[in-house]
């Protein structure tokens, strides 16, 4: 715990040395097709290769490679006035599926409200789309807390989304390098705690939020987040699902530290009695992670049109309960390719030490991505 606290004080420290380095914007948005005066129409498509290689404590090799089509979506959104936005997307891989379906009401600065199923205000990293993100995957402890894969083996948490209400908004103004931001950011919002696409199937109702600190600078910010909530399980008994989280970010257009450090707590009940298991009583999965990723954008090519980035990421993850620990490292190396604003190409090559197996696996992962 004091080694990862350790090494996230040295990536903030980084990151607030790195501000004497900040460079303008080269790389502009890719434009979406406009219909009326509010309305647009985008999306992307995410072809993945995966190839992975562990041997097992028994000798044997267990290999894998699979070609799949990861994310296919459609994403409609606008602004109705200037006071009212909304936003519609879906995702077509297997069958179709609601992502997002929420609409923003902004009264002010201070306070605005958001409503619909979205992305739960909990991590840095989590709100993140797709096509932001540095690397093919999240970190480890993003995928078991923030309900990509969710430790409490849900199926319905998928894509760090609820349904729910959120406020948002932030306070007292500043302006730093002649750039102005808020110093101080806030969401907090009540969800089903169900998952994606999911009504309530228990009496009460999850709780998260994130604060954000932008000391300095608007390109740094330091958060703190939670999440706070029960789910059913397949027994149809309520289940604690409690989340909390702490990081810093800093990213320029060119530039990006960001390191986490989140834990949980997921049970069978509130009063810490998990399920029987070699006839003894287990007490609830206590799941932690670390994560620090980096990665700087080179422009290349004709008048610099071309960007290109390397990306380097440690990723630690436990998960425990009184009878089992499962403990693992992943060290990965990547690059980040946009030939032009539409398409993006993405190599990963990741060194898992996992703690249950003698051996270390191997995974390499390619995305190819093309934006519309």
């Amino acid at each position: 715990m004091k080694k990862n606290l350790f090494i996230t004080g040295i990536f903030l420290l980084l990151s607030s040395v790195t501000v004497l380095f900040a460079q303008k914007p080269t790389q502009p948005a890719p434009k979406k097709s406009l219909i009326g005066d509010y309305l647009s129409i985008g999306g992307y498509i995410n072809s993945q290769y995966n190839f992975e290689s562990q041997k097992l404590n028994d000798g044997t090799l267990d290999e894998s490679n699979t070609f799949q089509i990861r994310r296919a979506r459609l994403d409609i959104k606008g602004n109705i006035t200037k006071n009212i936005e909304f936003r519609l997307q879906g995702d077509f891989t297997k069958s179709a599926a609601l992502v997002d379906a929420f609409v923003k009401v902004k009264f002010n600065p201070y306070i605005n409200v958001q409503v619909g199923q979205f992305k739960i205000p909990f991590s840095i990293e989590n709100p993140y789309a797709p096509l932001d993100l540095e690397a093919i995957d999240n970190a480890q402890v993003i995928n078991a807390l923030s309900g990509f894969s969710d430790v409490s083996g849900n199926g319905n948490y998928k894509f760090g989304r609820e349904i729910g209400v959120m406020l948002y908004g932030g306070f007292i103004n500043m302006e730093t390098f002649g750039k102005k931001f808020q110093l101080f950011n806030y969401s907090v919002g009540v969800f089903n705690g169900a998952g994606i696409n999911t009504k309530d199937n228990n009496k009460t109702k999850d709780i998260a939020g994130r604060l954000e600190l932008h000391p300095w600078i608007k390109e740094l910010v330091l958060a703190g987040s939670m999440y706070i909530g029960e789910y059913q399980t397949t027994n149809n008994e309520n289940a604690v699902r409690n989340r909390y989280g702490i990081g810093g970010e800093y990213k320029n257009n060119h530039l990006v530290v960001r390191s986490e450090y989140l834990w949980g707590v997921t049970g069978m009940d509130n009063t810490d009695e998990f399920t029987l298991a070699e006839g003894k009583l287990v007490n609830d999965q206590k799941s932690d992670g670390f994560y620090a990723i980096a990665a700087y954008v080179f422009n290349v090519g004709k008048e610099g049109k071309q960007t290109i980035a390397p990306v380097v990421r440690y990723d630690y993850y436990n998960s425990n309960t009184d009878l089992t620990e499962t403990t693992s490292t992943y060290y990965m190396l990547g690059l980040d390719w946009w030939p032009e604003k539409h398409l993006r190409f993405q190599l990963n090559y990741t060194l898992k030490d996992n703690g249950n197996n003698d051996n270390l696996g191997h995974a390499v992962a390619a995305m190819l991505s093309v934006k519309f």
